[in-house]
C-alpha cells in the first residue's frame, strides 16, 4: 500500500508517522529483509553445494573445501550481525512511533488505551496494584470562557500531576479526568503525592487570557482503588465513585478504599 492509502485508512487526528518516518521505517524493514536473505539463502546454498563436494572430494580437497565453509559460514555471520544492529534500531523506532501514537494530543500524557495497557501489564506483573482516578472540580463552569480555556485547565492539569506525582505513571483517562498507576505496595506514598497534587493545582493563579482576569481557584479530587483481583473496569469504576464522593465532599481532596475489606 502507498503511504497515501495508509494515511486514508487512520483515524482522524495527528498523523504519528510525520517528518518522514513512514518513509525511513519502510526502508529500513526491507534493507533488514534484503540482509537476511542474502544472508541465508547463499549460506544455504554455498552450505549445500560444498557438503556434495565433499561426498567425493580427493583428500588434497577436503581441507581446502573445509576453509571455504569456515569463511563462508563466518561472512554469513558478519552480514547476520549486521542485520541484527539494524534490526534492533528499527525496534527501538517502532517502539517510540508507538509511544508517540498512544500519547494524548491536547496534554501529551499517555493516552487512555496506553493507560490500561500499562494497568494490566501491572496488574500480570506484580499481581495487584492501585489506580487513581483525577477529575477537575470546576471543569463544568469553564466552558463557560470557551473551550480554549477548558484545554488551557486540562493542560495545566496534566502538568500539575506530571511535576507532582513522579515518579508514578499519569495519563488521560477520560475527556475531562486523569489516571495514575500505584504499581507498587506502598500506597500511602502514592496518595500523599495525590495530595501534594491536589494542592499544587490549587495554588496556582490561572487567568482569562482575553482581559487577563482571574479564572478563579481551580482544584482537583481523586479516588483510589486496588485492584484486589478486579477487572480494570471494575476497579476503574470503584476509583470514579471515590473520585465524584471526594468532589461532593468540596473538592481538593483524596479518598481512598480501605486497605482492609471486612469479610462477613
Amino acid at each position: 500500500m502507498r503511504q497515501e492509502a495508509v494515511r486514508a485508512l487512520m483515524p482522524q487526528g495527528r498523523w504519528p508517522f510525520a517528518g518522514g518516518v513512514f518513509d525511513r521505517l519502510t526502508t529500513q524493514l526491507l534493507e533488514l529483509l534484503t540482509k537476511v536473505a542474502l544472508a541465508t539463502d547463499g549460506l544455504n546454498q554455498d552450505l549445500t553445494r560444498t557438503a556434495a563436494e565433499l561426498v567425493s572430494a580427493e583428500p588434497q580437497q577436503v581441507r581446502k573445501l573445509v576453509i571455504f565453509m569456515i569463511e563462508r559460514t563466518a561472512k554469513a555471520e558478519t552480514s547476520l550481525s549486521a542485520a541484527l544492529q539494524q534490526a534492533q534500531v528499527l525496534r527501538d523506532t517502532l517502539n517510540g512511533v508507538n509511544e508517540e501514537v498512544g500519547r494524548d494530543p491536547l496534554t501529551g500524557l499517555p493516552g487512555y488505551e496506553s493507560m490500561v495497557q500499562r494497568l494490566e501489564a501491572s496488574i500480570a506483573a506484580v499481581g495487584s496494584c492501585s489506580i487513581a482516578i483525577i477529575d477537575v472540580d470546576q471543569l463544568d463552569a469553564v466552558p463557560l470562557h470557551g473551550p480554549e480555556m477548558s484545554d488551557r485547565v486540562l493542560k495545566a492539569a496534566a502538568m500539575t500531576l506530571k511535576d507532582s506525582c513522579s515518579p508514578y505513571q499519569v495519563g488521560r483517562w477520560g475527556d475531562a479526568s486523569f489516571m495514575m498507576l500505584i504499581d507498587d505496595p506502598d500506597l500511602a506514598t502514592g496518595i500523599a503525592k495525590l495530595e501534594l497534587a491536589c494542592a499544587n493545582m490549587g495554588a496556582r493563579q490561572l487567568k482569562l487570557r482575553e482581559n487577563n482576569e482571574p479564572l478563579g481557584q481551580v482544584t482537583l479530587s481523586a479516588g483510589v482503588a486496588t485492584t484486589r483481583g478486579r477487572s480494570t473496569k471494575d476497579v476503574a469504576e470503584a476509583a470514579i465513585r471515590l473520585s465524584r464522593q471526594a468532589r461532593r465532599q468540596g473538592g481538593s481532596q483524596v479518598l481512598a478504599e480501605a486497605q482492609l475489606i471486612a469479610v462477613t
